[in-house]
């Protein structure tokens, strides 16, 4: 699109819209260079690390046992005399 139909354009528009075109334009210019920044950043960071791999981080976290068991707050909610409660 010429520059002068750009002109045009926004020689139609509000001055209260312009302040917003403003706004959205450096948005957009802000999108575009970021958006090459971090293509940039992702090639070289996959460059740099090494691969994943299952069990990389064996051991350096705890689960309880009973991590799955229902908690005792909600046990109400849950289930009652006659099996499991719906409701709703």
């Amino acid at each position: 699109m010429p520059y002068a139909a750009v002109k045009d354009k926004v020689d139609e528009i509000s001055p209260q819209y312009r302040e917003e075109l403003l706004a959205f334009l450096d948005f957009l210019i802000f999108k575009q260079n970021h958006s090459v920044f971090s293509k940039s950043m992702a090639s070289q960071a996959t460059a740099d690390s090494p691969r994943r791999h299952a069990g990389g981080i064996t051991g350096e976290f705890y689960m309880a046992p009973d991590f799955d068991e229902p908690l005792e707050c909600f046990k109400e909610y849950m289930f009652s005399g006659q099996g499991l409660v719906v409701r709703g």
